[in-house]
């Protein structure tokens, strides 16, 4: 893979980040131990295999440490 960004890598960065503003402006209404929990849910979901790309094969040093 290369190390140069691509226009649909900067579009797909600038995206992720202004839907992330938005997600917090809509949990700013909650107290901060809820918006806690809430972004460590969201954690946990992506550090499971249950999200999409979850069957793509482990990098080698991620590999490493789970065997450790």
């Amino acid at each position: 893979m290369s190390d140069l960004a691509t226009p649909i890598d900067a579009a797909l960065n600038e995206a992720s980040e202004l839907g992330r503003a938005a997600l917090e402006t809509c949990l700013e209404k909650f107290a901060p131990d809820v918006r806690e929990a809430f972004w460590n849910a969201i954690g946990l979901y992506y550090s499971s295999r249950r999200h999409p790309g979850a069957e793509e094969t482990k990098t080698e040093p991620e590999a490493e440490a789970v065997a450790a």
